[in-house]
Parts: C-alpha cells; structure tokens; sequence
C-alpha cells in the first residue's frame, strides 16, 4: 500500500529538476538553520522577528500561487484548448504545485519552532492538529497586522515564546500559542485583535459559547492537566518509562551513502526495509545509466510503504500527515532535513506484514487478523464522515476516536491491542526499532494486569525530548 499516487509522485518528480523550486529550497535550508540555531531556538523575542521575516516571504509565496490558479481558471474554464494551451496549461499547474510545496516547507519549518518550544509535547501538538486548513497569510493585511501586536505585546509583558499559529501546519486551534516555561496558552483573536479570547476571557462569559470556544478551552485542557475528553471518557497522558528506541542513525548513514551511490537500502529490522534514492546526485551526474541505477533498488516485497513525500500530500480542507513528527526537528543536519522537506531525498519505509506477525509470534504474542467486514465498515464509516472529523461541528475528539481497527490485534491471555494507525505509522516514520515494538506492547500488557483491565491513554516514552532536534 502506497501512500502516495503515481500522479503525484511523477509531479514532484518534475518539480526537483526546476532551478527556480531548489533555489528557493537553498534560501529555506538557511531558515531552517537559524531557527534550529541555539541562540535563537527559545529566544521569544527573536523568533517573533523570525516569523515576521518568514511571514513576508510567505506572503510572497501566497501571491505567486493566486496568481497561478486565477491564471489556471481561465484555462479551465474555455470549453477546448489548444496543443499550446495544454502545454501552458500543464506549465501553470506545475508552477501551482511547486508554490504549494514551499509554503508547505515554510510551515514545517515553523512547526519545529512549536514543537521545540513546546518541548515535543505529542498530546498537545497532536491534539491542537485536530482543526482544518489555514488561511493565506499576508503579512501587510490588517488581521495580521493586527495578531502581530498583540503577539509582541503578550511576549513583552510576559516573556513568553509567542508562535502564530497560521505559519504553521500544527497548531489549528485559535490565532495565537504564548508559550510560558513550556505551558501553552491559546488566545483567538477578533476584530483585528482588539478582542482575545482565551480562557481567562471567556469565564466571563454569560451563556452558551461558541463551538470554535469549545474546542479552544478543550486543548487548553489539555495544555494544563494533560489530560483530553473522548467521547464520554477522560483519557490522560501516560510515560512509558522507556527511551524512545529507533533507527534514525542508520537512515543517516543510508543517506550518506546515498551521496555516492543514488540508490541504497537496507534491512534494517526483519520486516522493515529502508530505502533512500537522492535525486540531487541523480542532477548532478551526467551520463549516468538510469536503468543500472533502477537495479539497485530494493525488490523487498512490502505491504505498506511510507515515504518523506507523503508529507506532500494534502487535500482541499488542508488534512495533512497529521501523525507524522515535522523533518524540521529530525536529529540530522540542516542540508538532510532540508532534503527530505523538498523531496531531494526520497526515503522509503517498507514494511512486511507478515513478518512483522513472525516476529511477534517468535516473542510470545498471538495474532487474530482482521475482521474483514468489519473493517470495511470502518472504511465506509470513515469515507462518509471524514470531511467533518476535524470541523466545528464536532469536539476535538469523539468516541469515533477510539474506533481504529488497526492491521490485526496481537493477544496475550486475555490482553489484548490493536497494531493501530499510530503503531504503524511510528514505525514507518521514525523507523522504531524491534525491540522498541515490543516495549510499547509490553508496557501496555503489564499496565493492563496491573489494572485488571484495558484503557485508553496519551503514550509519552521517557525522554523523547531528547531524540528531536
């Protein structure tokens, strides 16, 4: 199962060979780098000049990209093209894609401010996710305006890290994130930000408040007892009382390799396959042999692939790869989490579902697979409710929350776990380790007998923090 189409794949393919794409990606590779810089990275008052330099540039992106669709529409719209208009056409299309694919680099980047900020707290960051879309940003309207004085005003009387969430993919709920010794407050802005919501203001209120409210003062939960309503249940934050375990240093390695040889993958765990192709020594070597080249990659046979260019994927809602942590904060350098941003590398997590069952057999556990219908029944559920999950109509979070069925359960006893879309998707996306797989599903198995039952929860491993960059 691949994540991301063909189409889009031959898209971004198209977008690497153009001078006018990597040289923007080089002059991101320098904000990547002073934001990540460790005079500056939790610095309140440089950063909000950071964003205000990155809020410009987007601005820019934004205009260029109106430009283009406006452009696009007139094509569209004519009832027949000609073989030079499709040809413009098809030009304009591509010009679209490569502004959508650096304001979207631009966000990431961002989104490592919040995550570093926030000290990589995975329940807030997931949690405030939960909204829809952003809005074009235009660093000379009044609305932003408006948000950056109230954003410099908090941050001065304060001294807090006050990070705009509209720059970032992230943060969805409200206008504003002031960050003070590491807790989050959220504030919404009205009229041009001479009106803060917030959930100082809005005890104040008489009567019923609004929906968009609600689900502030919900994360705001969150952000201060670490703790999120499901449906009817309250679901808490829980440690497991182990490192996070991963194979981000052999990607690394692969991707040093690559450097030298285009191709490269190994095996890194029995079901897990990494394999990293670097399109910009494909640039770089004239006369090379693309079908020699096409040999070396791997003919592992996999069930699921991830790869970095999934995180190009988006829709008209602006849903995004939700449960993927940003490349900006990836313990590499600045140039490979650049890379991987723009799509220069590709890196691509195979994983056998199969072996994946052996292995877990071979440690003691049991495998039940799927129900069949009932995970179509899922899958028509989710087909004809997904457009509203992350809306206002509904709660941060439902019960349908909890309704993920997963690959397959593993047993032990009467214990029993779905391999759930957050499982798999950690290990294809921070390439977990073996042991680490069966660390989560131990702990869960033992906080279980402990308690005499099953829960739900938060898992938070110790000192995560100190993996991400």
């Amino acid at each position: 199962m691949y994540m991301l189409g063909k189409e889009k794949s031959s898209k971004i393919s198209q977008i690497l060979a153009s001078s006018y794409y990597q040289k923007w990606v080089k002059y991101f590779q320098g904000v990547l780098r002073l934001t990540r810089d460790k005079r500056y990275r939790t610095n309140g008052k440089k950063l909000l000049v950071t964003q205000y330099g990155i809020a410009k540039t987007e601005t820019q992106l934004w205009e260029k990209l109106k430009e283009g669709r406006e452009l696009a529409k007139k094509y569209h719209d004519k009832p027949n093209l000609t073989d030079k208009e499709e040809r413009e056409l098809k030009g304009i299309e591509n010009h679209i894609f490569i502004h959508e694919q650096l304001i979207r680099i631009s966000k990431t980047i961002c989104d490592g401010i919040a995550w570093r900020n926030l000290n990589y707290n995975q329940m807030f960051l997931l949690s405030a996710a939960r909204g829809f879309g952003y809005v074009a940003i235009d660093y000379k309207s009044k609305d932003f305006r408006g948000m950056y004085i109230v954003a410099y005003n908090i941050s001065e009387r304060l001294g807090s890290t006050v990070i705009i969430n509209d720059l970032t993919r992230f943060l969805r709920i409200g206008d504003l994130t002031d960050i003070k010794d590491g807790v989050p407050f959220i504030h919404e802005l009205k009229e041009y930000g001479k009106e803060v919501k917030n959930m100082f203001t809005l005890r104040k209120v008489k009567g019923k408040i609004s929906r968009q409210a609600v689900r502030l003062l919900e994360l705001q939960r969150i952000a201060l007892s670490a703790e999120a309503k499901v449906g009817n249940q309250i679901i808490g934050k829980s440690v497991i009382d182990l490192p996070l375990q991963t194979n981000l240093a052999k990607v690394e390695r692969l991707i040093k390799r690559s450097k030298k040889e285009i191709i490269v993958h190994e095996q890194v765990e029995s079901f897990l396959t990494i394999e990293v192709t670097n399109f910009q020594e494909i640039k770089s070597h004239k006369g090379f042999d693309i079908e020699a080249i096409k040999a070396k990659s791997s003919r592992i046979r996999a069930d699921i692939v991830h790869s970095n260019w999934d995180s190009f994927y988006s829709d008209e809602r602006g849903n995004f790869m939700r449960m993927f942590v940003p490349y900006s904060i990836f313990p590499f350098t600045n140039e490979n989490c650049i890379n991987l941003m723009s799509g220069n590398y590709l890196v691509k997590s195979m994983l056998s579902i199969s072996k994946l069952k052996e292995f877990l057999i071979q440690n003691g556990w049991e495998i039940e697979d799927v129900d069949e219908a009932a995970l179509d029944r899922q899958i028509k559920k989710y087909d004809i409710t997904h457009s509203d999950i992350f809306s206002l109509n509904n709660p941060l979070y439902t019960e349908d929350t909890l309704s993920d069925i997963g690959l397959f359960t593993v047993r032990k006893g009467p214990f029993s776990m779905s391999m759930d879309t957050w499982l798999y998707g950690k290990l294809t996306s921070e390439y977990l380790t073996s042991k680490c797989i069966l660390d989560i599903l131990n702990f869960a198995y033992e906080r279980a007998a402990k308690r005499q039952s099953g829960d739900s929860y938060f898992p938070v491993f110790k000192d995560e923090s100190k993996l991400w960059n």
